[in-house]
This record gives structure tokens, sequence and C-alpha cells, in this order.
């Protein structure tokens, strides 16, 4: 269980040392991280709640932590607010009332004399302009100042819940198999992935589903999307580039297969994917490797075998209470790696119009390496 009275006290103490006495969080991940408070699916169209700008917690240096809702659809930030004593109350805004109003009321419990505000990083700019008319005289920070170097460290109740994530998405991998006939289209895959994922208890996907059929002469404009109306073909390559969220906590999964006898020249690719990944999992050692040597060495393996061309984004990304955060494993990032960080490992190597191949896990660092969360093995799955 999510020790969220711990979160606050070490975020507090953080606060504290850079003379910061107010944050602000809106309804997502990092107020879901300190508090609890659950993200609801996100709606696909931009639906606003009045005052849902003004909505957030205010998590001050001590007492309760104050956080408001819209009166329509409060009842959820009521409920979710409920069995969690280090909330003090929950103020519904109404339609009758001036949202920056009630802000103001809000704000006015802390003493702020002399300290800083942290605004989530995501907050509206209606919310930091509303904030900037009530202190004038306050300088703004981001909250990720605070945050973010926590999320970056998982306890091992996140990493079981994020185990649990790839328990799920393993599980909707084998029943997806089950359908990859040919004549199916990428569509009708990626939609039986998004129902086995809830079926299999997710809370829902982690980003939009991505399916990818791969054949000579059929190029696919990246403009239409993560999936098409392309049905599969004998001689296609199929990548899958899913997860799904449990508990609040996501995974990222990729797997790579083909439809009859894979050519030889893609069974090399194929093993060549696995060894960048796996030559970089055993070299993300707690202590001992940056974000970017990862990406170094995992690069490298490709490129020795000519294809460097054709892996063309970064190896892998932190992952948590979101599917992309910090930190990167890029060219750039110079964060040394730490145990008990949690990373995607995605090598890939796609050839337009012959094929693609990617494999995908999420992984835990350890001092003697990365460990996968995952349980489904990494063969090239051929489909008869």
């Amino acid at each position: 269980m999510i020790d969220y009275a711990r979160r606050l006290d070490n975020a507090r103490t953080r606060m504290a040392e850079q003379n910061i006495g107010l944050m602000f969080l809106k309804p997502g991940a990092n107020l879901f991280y300190l508090t609890g408070i659950r993200r609801q699916e996100a709606d696909n169209t931009d639906a606003n709640a009045y005052g849902d700008w003004a909505v957030g917690g205010y998590i001050g240096l001590k007492d309760g932590i104050t956080l408001t809702a819209p009166r329509m659809g409060g009842a959820f930030f009521q409920a979710e607010a409920e069995d969690k004593p280090w909330f003090e109350s929950v103020r519904l805004i109404l339609e009758s009332e001036d949202p920056e109003q009630v802000m103001r009321q809000v704000i006015s419990r802390f003493d702020l004399r002399g300290k800083k505000v942290a605004l989530d990083d995501r907050a509206w700019a209606q919310t930091v302009l509303a904030f900037r008319r009530l202190l004038p005289d306050t300088e703004f920070v981001l909250a990720s100042a605070v945050i973010e170097p926590m999320r970056m460290i998982k306890e091992d109740a996140a990493i079981e819940l994020m185990r649990k994530a790839g328990q799920i998405t393993d599980s909707a991998f084998q029943r997806a198999l089950a359908m990859l006939k040919p004549g199916v289209t990428e569509l009708e895959v990626a939609r039986e992935i998004d129902y086995q994922l809830k079926l299999l208890g997710a809370d829902y996907t982690s980003f939009v589903t991505g399916i990818r059929f791969t054949g000579p002469g059929r190029a696919t404009p990246s403009a239409l999307g993560r999936v098409t109306e392309r049905r599969l073909l004998p001689g296609d390559s199929v990548t899958f580039d899913f997860g799904c969220v449990y508990q609040g906590y996501c995974s990222d999964f990729g797997r790579s297969a083909f439809v009859g006898d894979p050519p030889a020249e893609y069974i090399k690719i194929h093993e060549i994917v696995l060894r960048a990944q796996r030559e970089a999992m055993q070299a993300m050692k707690a202590g001992q490797i940056t974000a970017s040597q990862t990406d170094r060495i995992a690069r490298s393996v490709i490129e020795a075998e000519g294809y460097g061309e054709y892996f063309t984004h970064r190896l892998g990304h932190g992952i948590g209470v979101t599917v992309h955060e910090e930190p990167f494993l890029d060219a750039v990032n110079q964060t040394v790696l730490q145990t008990n960080m949690t990373f995607t490992v995605e090598p890939s190597i796609r050839i337009p119009d012959r094929f693609s191949n990617r494999v995908e896990d999420v992984v835990q660092v350890t001092p003697s390496g990365a460990v996968s969360l995952y349980t489904t093995d990494h063969r090239l799955y051929v489909i008869g």
C-alpha cells in the first residue's frame, strides 16, 4: 500500500528547504502521486466544468490539504478525499460564485509572507494568471522542483503496482495474438487489446494503442495515426506498442511478430534489437551509468550492424504514474541511474516499405543491472 502520509512529509520537507509556503496541484499525476486522488479517464473533447481552472489541491507546510472541486462532478472528489485524513476539506465551486474569489478564500489560510508558491507544471494559464493577480508580490516556481525527484525513485509498493500493470499487459498481449490472422486490421487488433486490458482489471490505457503492419511496398504515412484499416497480409511484420494504468501506475510494452516464414534478414534484425536491449539492461547498474550512456550502448549495437539510421528514437523513458516521465534515456540526459528508478528500454529497427521490429520492457534499476517487470518472452512470434 502506498504511504501517502510519508510522501507528503517528504514533499513538505522539500518545500521548506526551498522556501515554498504553498503548492498548488491540479487534478492529475502530481496530485495523485502525493495524495491518492485518482485521475478520471480523460475526455476526448474539451469538456469544461464551471471553475475547473481553479480546481486542485492547495498544500501548505502543515495542517490539512484543501481540495477545490467543481460542483458538477464534485461528488467524485468528495468521495476520493473521504478516507484520506490528510485532506482538511473539499470546497465546491458553485456556479453562483467567482472561482477566483474562491481561490482568494483558500489562499488566505496560508502564511505566505516572504515565501514562494509552487504551481503544477500543467496548471491552466487561467490558474497562473489568477495566482499572479491574487499574489502580485510572490515568486512562483514549478512544483516539479519538489515532486519530480521523488517520483524518479519508486517505493517497493509502487513497483509492485507496476508489476501488476505488466501482468495485465502480458495477458492482453497473449489474447491479442490469438486473433492475429491474415485479413485482420490494425484497428481491430488495437480495439481488442483495449478491451482485454479493461477486462483484465486495468483502469484504462496509458496511451493510444499502437499496432503497425509493415510489408513490401505498403508504407503508412505517420499522419494517419497509430492504427489504420490496413489488413494483415502474408509477409508482413507486426509491431505492438501499448500499455495500461493499474491503480494509478503505468505499463508500456512492445513485441514483434511476422506472418509466414520470416526472411533471414528479419531474423537477424530481431536478434540485433534483442541484443541492444539486453546489453543496455546489463549496463544499467545503479550509480554507475548515466541515461545518455545507456542510450549510447544500445545505439552502438545497432549502428555496428549497419542499421543505425533505422533506429530513429530515444532508447526509453522513465515511467511511473505517467507513461513518459523523467529521466529519459536519450543522447543528452546526464542523470545517473539509481536503484528503483524504472524505465522503458525499447530499441527498434524500422525500414520503410520492408519491415519493422521492436521490443519494449519496463525495467527496474538495481545495483547489478536492470530487471524486467514483465514475463512475456522476447522471441519472434511467427504467425503460421
